[in-house]
């Protein structure tokens, strides 16, 4: 397949290199000369201009660094959808705002164009090594053309729903894992500041649902069935968590999370969440939400 690829930075350089091993032709646009030098010698094509990367491919990939950047490339000075032959599919890996790639994908269909927003989820080293995740939203069709580039760069594609589910669950994903890696930070350091050992510690965590995750254990086994009935009560929770709070106060280690935290079961308390289990929690934020139970 004929690929125009803009954006060899850390994640575009080693997606663009398991396309090339694949054995598609990728035309690839950076701003950057040593990017392009690198891109000609793994056997693609380095191109001097957006005008150039996007003649004649039947899909245009982009991975920049914010929803400006992709709307200048493609509708800006560079005016580059304008310049594509019609039906071809563009696919963004950028992590930008839904309403950003909505507008998008809008504005490329009525030109006849295709747009898959395709964000990834791992690491630069995954880039390289081909076991990326991607997370897809747009026509299923599309997709299906696509499906060869997007396993050739990963080991999993998931098909999220329409434009905008791709990158909405990108975001989901990052928003869980981001403010795990506080979470996970906050909790370490208080066992550090309790001179606790760390393999000890760490072997406990993983063995309960806070190292091996709620989406793994208490939720499928609970509030995703619909039952609610304690078999950990949210008062409970609420009355360890205010523990774990004090004991960081007396310790000198800074919870802000645990407090942000249970701010939120305090309000679920007050809502009569109490005597649930505390996987109601996902109940009570759907009532916050708005959705209807």
């Amino acid at each position: 397949m004929n690929v125009g690829f803009i954006g060899l930075g850390m994640m575009g350089e080693g997606m663009v290199s398991n396309l090339l091993k694949a054995g598609h032709t990728v035309k690839g646009y950076d701003i950057s000369a040593a990017a392009l030098e690198r891109h000609a010698k793994a056997g693609g094509i380095a191109t001097k201009s957006i005008q150039e990367v996007v003649k004649d491919v039947d899909v245009v990939m982009t991975m920049l660094p914010t929803g400006a950047h992709v709307e200048s490339v493609l509708f800006g000075k560079d005016n580059a959808a304008a310049l594509m032959k019609p039906g071809t599919i563009v696919i963004d890996s950028s992590t930008i705002l839904p309403k950003t790639t909505e507008s998008i994908a809008s504005r490329l269909k009525e030109m006849g164009l295709a747009m898959l927003d395709a964000p990834v989820g791992r690491t630069s080293d995954h880039a390289w090594s081909g076991t990326l995740i991607f997370m897809v939203g747009g026509d299923a069709a599309h997709l299906e053309k696509a499906r060869p580039l997007l396993e050739a760069m990963g080991e999993v594609v998931y098909h999220c729903g329409s434009n905008g589910a791709g990158i909405r669950s990108k975001i989901i994903n990052n928003y869980m894992s981001i403010v795990l890696n506080v979470l996970t930070a906050e909790a370490l350091t208080l066992g550090d500041k309790a001179n606790l050992d760390r393999e000890t510690l760490i072997k406990i965590l993983m063995g309960t649902p806070a190292g091996r995750s709620h989406l793994a254990t208490s939720y499928p086994a609970k509030v995703f069935k619909g039952d609610i009935s304690p078999v950990f009560m949210l008062d409970l929770a609420a009355k360890d968590l205010g523990l774990a709070i004090q004991v960081g106060a007396t310790d000198g280690v800074p919870l802000a999370t645990g407090a942000a935290a249970l701010q939120v079961y305090t309000t679920a308390q007050t809502h009569g969440r109490g005597r649930e289990d505390w996987t109601a929690m996902l109940v009570h934020m759907h009532e916050l939400a708005g959705l209807k139970k």
